[in-house]
């Protein structure tokens, strides 16, 4: 029996996608020559909206896995319809990256020892990295699963909420320690495993695991999901305007504190313990936001994000490139222009290529390949499987 279309993903989905390009334009002008300290401060705004993308793509796929839960797992055929939707594409784009930016050297085993490095590492762009650690989640399916189910199956609701919000203090927590786990771990010489808490904590699936929990919570009871979300808005609402201020004067007062040097926001990196609080908060405020537009936006709207939402994993492999032609466009005709402007200029453009491309890529045979989507009649049952079962790569 198929379920019912989660419309608020579809629409969530479409808005992450727009919020990562805004971070990764934000990130290139924001080392830009002649960008101010009010610059800096319209860039840390920005920022701070668009904070909830990756969070919110996690959370996600948590949803979808749990909504879709069968009840039965067949992990071969699990992982290997994973590497085919979601690792190869990958792949593909990791060689076209690396490839232009002139670091493709196939004529040594040096170069194809790197290059298999950076498949396995997601080093070939700052945004691939994501992907690797996606990834994790989809090979340790089975474990949250068995815990997850486990749980909530022989526990009231009420304990299970109160157990759920226990889990995010604790996250939240962690985040303080990362450092010191790191170290920890670091110190036992654990080939690949202390690499993993050390120089590739940023991919670690563990550092970002309350946020795939919290969309297995919401997908397994979506209904009691949907009248939480309703009940506790004064709540997580005032959380996440209060927690946008507090981090939004962190990110200001590092950017006085620079006096003139570079732009940087390491205040607001991920991994910290108020930041953890603030992209918890953020999921909830943004799947409310994605329920209102639902009800209350119009037809084209609510069409657009929901087919940007489709496209957005073959789009966001390729958006790092398209952003680099708005560069071009960006130094050719408007460095004098104020940075808002330079900014969502790039940011427009960029969007409207990478779906534009994805959709293009995935009307063609090879189109899984590239986009993640079908291309040809695959195309049109993907399309359809994924509308009413709200399937998600991202």
């Amino acid at each position: 029996m198929r379920k019912e279309r989660i419309l608020e993903i579809e629409r969530l989905r479409g808005m992450a996608f727009l919020a990562v390009v805004m971070q990764h334009s934000i990130a290139h002008y924001s080392v830009a020559e002649g960008m101010t300290e009010p610059d800096g401060i319209l860039m840390a705004v920005l920022l701070m909206a668009t904070k909830f993308a990756v969070p919110a793509f996690i959370f996600i796929t948590g949803m979808v896995l749990f909504y879709n839960d069968s009840g039965q797992l067949q992990y071969g055929n699990f992982v290997k319809r994973r590497i085919s939707d979601i690792y190869i594409p990958f792949a593909i784009w990791t060689i076209i990256h690396v490839a232009i930016n002139g670091k493709l050297h196939l004529d040594s085993m040096e170069g194809w020892t790197e290059l298999g490095s950076i498949l396995i590492t997601g080093k070939a762009s700052s945004h691939l990295w994501y992907i690797i650690m996606l990834f994790q989640f989809y090979l340790l399916y089975p474990v949250y699963r068995s815990v997850v189910r486990g749980i909530s199956n022989r526990l009231t609701h009420r304990v299970n909420v109160i157990l759920l919000v226990a889990t995010g203090v604790l996250f939240i927590v962690m985040t303080a320690y990362i450092s010191d786990i790191g170290r920890f771990m670091g110190g036992l010489h654990i080939p690949v495993w202390s690499e993993l808490f050390t120089v590739y904590a940023d991919r670690n699936a563990l550092n970002f695991s309350f946020y795939f929990i919290l969309g297995a919570a919401a997908g397994m009871n979506p209904e009691m999901w949907s009248k939480w979300i309703h009940r506790a808005r004064p709540v997580y609402w005032t959380i996440f305007v209060f927690m946008f201020g507090f981090l939004l004067m962190q990110g200001i007062n590092e950017i006085r504190l620079a006096d003139g040097a570079r732009i940087t926001f390491y205040s607001l990196s991920l991994l910290r313990p108020w930041m953890a609080l603030f992209l918890i908060s953020s999921i909830l405020a943004m799947y409310d936001l994605a329920g209102w537009i639902c009800r209350r936006s119009g037809r084209s709207v609510n069409a657009g994000l929901s087919s940007l939402g489709l496209y957005s994993f073959g789009a966001y492999l390729m958006h790092l490139l398209t952003l680099r032609i708005s560069y071009l466009l960006d130094e050719s005709l408007m460095v004098s222009t104020p940075s808002l402007i330079r900014i969502i200029s790039s940011w427009i453009i960029s969007v409207a290529l990478a779906y534009m491309g994805a959709r293009l890529f995935a009307l063609m045979p090879f189109g899984k390949w590239l986009a993640g989507v079908p291309g040809g009649r695959g195309r049109k049952q993907a399309v359809a499987k994924r509308e009413l079962n709200t399937s998600v790569k991202m």
